[in-house]
C-alpha cells in the first residue's frame, strides 16, 4: 500500500460534503473524552479505547487505533497508525506508524511511514522520523531527522542531529545500538553501525562504523582513544 501523504489526506477530507457527529457520540458513550466534538474529525474506522482524551483540531483517519488513557491533540493528525496506552501526542502528524506505550510525541513532530517506537520513547519538537525503529527509552527532543534507521534502547540524540540516509540514488540504513550518546549538530552518513555505549561528540560527521564504547569527534569523526 502506498504510504499516506499528509497533503492527499486533507484533499480527500476537503471533498466530504457533510460530517456526522454520531460516531463521536458513540465514542463518548464508550468512555472516550472528546473536548469539542465540532472541531475534530474521526473516521468511523478509528478505534479509541476508554480513558483517552481527544483535544480540539484533531484528525483521526483510516485504521487508526488509540489505546487506553492516551492524550491526543490539540492540532494533531494521525492516519493508519496505532498509539500505545498512556501516550501523549501533541500538535504532531503520525502516518502509517506504530507508537509504543508511555510515549511523548511533540509538539510539532512528524512521524512518517513504516516507523515504530517502543515504550518510554520521547520524540520532541521539530523532529522527523521516517521508516525507522526507535527502541525503548530512547530520546530525540529537538530539531532532528532520523530516516531509514534502527535505533536500539537508551539512545540520546542531541539537538540538530541529521541522519543523512540518501546518497543521491539510494536510501541507506544505519544501526545505532544500545546506550549511545549523540552530541548536538552531529550527522551520520548512512550506512554505518554505531556499536553500543559509543559517544559521538557535538558537531561530528560520522561516515564509518564506530566500535563499542568508543568516543569519537570531528569532521570526519575519529576516535579520541587512540
Amino acid at each position: 500500500m502506498k504510504p499516506s501523504s499528509i497533503f492527499n489526506l486533507f484533499k480527500k477530507i476537503a471533498k466530504i460534503s457533510s460530517f456526522k457527529e454520531d460516531y463521536t457520540q458513540t465514542l463518548i458513550s464508550s468512555g472516550v473524552k472528546i473536548i469539542d466534538t465540532k472541531s475534530v474529525y474521526i473516521d468511523d474506522s478509528v478505534e479509541i479505547s476508554p480513558g483517552s482524551v481527544i483535544y480540539p483540531s484533531t484528525y483521526l483517519i483510516g485504521k487508526t487505533k488509540i489505546a487506553s488513557n492516551c492524550i491526543i491533540g490539540p492540532n494533531t493528525t494521525i492516519s493508519n497508525s496505532s498509539i500505545g496506552s498512556n501516550s501523549i501526542v501533541m500538535s504532531s502528524v503520525i502516518l502509517d506508524s506504530f507508537i509504543g506505550e508511555n510515549n511523548e510525541i511533540g509538539p510539532f513532530s512528524f512521524i512518517r511511514e513504516s516507523s515504530s517506537t517502543e515504550e518510554n520513547v520521547v520524540i520532541g519538537n521539530f523532529v522527523e522520523i521516517k521508516s525507522s525503529k526507535i527502541g525503548k527509552n530512547s530520546k530525540s527532543k529537538h530539531l532532528s531527522y532520523i530516516g531509514d534507521a534502527e535505533i536500539n534502547k537508551n539512545v540520546n540524540f542531541g539537538a540538530g542531529f541529521v541522519m543523512a540516509n540518501y546518497d543521491g540514488k539510494n536510501k541507506n540504513k544505519s544501526i545505532v545500538e544500545d546506550n549511545v550518546f549523540i552530541g548536538s549538530n552531529s550527522t551520520i552518513i548512512s550506512p554505518v553501525v554505531i556499536k553500543s555505549d559509543a559517544i559521538i561528540g557535538a558537531g561530528s560527521v560520522v561516515n564509518k562504523d564506530i566500535l563499542s564504547g568508543d568516543t569519537v569527534a570531528g569532521k570526519p569523526a575519529r576516535s579520541l582513544k587512540n
